[in-house]
């Protein structure tokens, strides 16, 4: 072996499981197929996922049987067990995104359901809470996946996407900081856009060439604080308007509650978006008064792209924990609170306040890129296949 041979890193054999595995899906499969573009070219990667839609010619792909669409436990099952039998053997690490009971490395993308389903439950409310679990093949399918998931085991590691997720897992759920990693999701490109490619993406979508253009992306419209934002907008003057994108929900139901508003010429709803750089090309300002999210990635995307962004509070929104207030972001308190929720976006797209905090969103997104972020992973895998020699 030759001083260069062994200075250079192991390469490992990673199978990594996501039933999806898409680059234009949620933030989990986003996350997911990201990582393991970064790190095919430095391992041999094996995906095993029951959804393709992306390709890559330095990995290789197993497809998984779609065994029922109905019901969807059934599925997690079969899932978890046809991955458990075809990764037991011949691999470094076993990475999974995925409710299973095997897996080195277990990213977790959200808050534990055991966690959520009894969050402030007390009493009464507790008990029937229990009840409604021990009665329910699905629920119960979900518990039980996801202790034997996070299970204290040699060598096996958790990976939160945020603080507040890491807090969770050790201090609800009593696990070993030690074995607990928080590795968010990273972006691919930073870029600031011009006065004319602004205006050029607002035509391609038929949207006003003055004005000030709001942008909301989600596909659970009441989680994702649409609501709250529809009842702001109603406050503020005429010459900003709103663009909704995703929304997986009726549209027709949010159509009729601007309509009520006195919106319906304010707002334009754009669906499902394959590429979203059209969308923060076009857009002013980001604004994303979630009640739920682990991470928020559309509030990294906005940012990369010198996107000013309203966002929830921590305990709302996990990227905020890295984020300063009236530095790089706006930080929402109350994101149920329309009046406070106005005032932001008022404040926030005054010239010198939109300008600062564009520049500095640039700044902070460009410290967040998938090649570190990668090189955090791979240094969890080398520690995995340590722990087992």
């Amino acid at each position: 072996m030759t001083a260069n041979q062994f200075l250079q890193p192991k390469r490992l054999r990673i199978a990594v499981l996501a039933r999806i595995f898409a680059t234009s899906a949620g933030g989990a499969e986003r996350y997911c197929a990201s990582l393991v573009k970064h790190l095919a070219p430095r391992h041999e990667i094996h995906v095993f996922a029951q959804d393709i839609r992306t390709s890559n010619p330095q990995v290789v792909f197993h497809p998984v049987p779609l065994f029922c669409r109905r019901p969807r436990w059934l599925n997690q099952i079969a899932f978890a067990f046809y991955t458990w039998w075809k990764t037991r053997k011949g691999f470094d690490v076993v990475h999974s995104h995925e409710n299973t009971w095997h897996g080195d490395v277990q990213t977790i993308h959200v808050l534990p359901f055991r966690y959520l389903w009894f969050f402030n439950r007390t009493g009464v409310a507790r008990f029937l809470r229990y009840v409604q679990l021990v009665t329910s093949p699905r629920l119960l399918t979900y518990w039980f996946l996801e202790k034997l998931r996070m299970r204290h085991q040699q060598g096996r590691f958790l990976v939160a996407v945020s603080e507040p997720v890491s807090a969770v897992l050790h201090n609800n759920l009593q696990y070993e900081t030690k074995n607990i990693r928080i590795i968010p999701p990273g972006i691919e490109i930073t870029y600031a856009h011009d006065s004319h490619e602004k205006k050029q993406a607002r035509l391609n979508w038929g949207l006003p060439l003055q004005g000030q253009c709001l942008l909301w992306v989600g596909n659970n419209a009441t989680k994702k604080g649409l609501p709250t934002l529809l009842q702001a907008l109603s406050q503020l003057p005429e010459n900003i308007f709103l663009v909704i994108v995703g929304l997986a929900s009726p549209e027709h139901a949010w159509r009729t509650q601007a309509a009520s508003l006195g919106l319906e010429n304010r707002i334009y709803f754009k669906g499902v978006v394959e590429d979203m750089a059209m969308a923060y090309t076009a857009a002013d300002l980001l604004v994303h008064p979630t009640l739920e999210d682990t991470f928020g990635m559309v509030v990294l995307e906005a940012m990369s792209h010198a996107v000013p962004a309203v966002v929830s509070a921590a305990q709302y929104c996990g990227i905020s924990a890295g984020l300063q207030h009236l530095v790089n972001a706006w930080i929402l308190n109350n994101p149920l609170d329309s009046h406070d929720l106005k005032q932001a976006i008022e404040k926030t797209l005054e010239p010198s306040t939109h300008i600062s905090l564009g520049q500095q969103a640039l700044a902070w997104a460009s410290t967040q890129d998938w090649k570190h972020l990668t090189l955090s992973q791979e240094a969890l895998y080398y520690d995995v296949v340590r722990l087992k020699e």
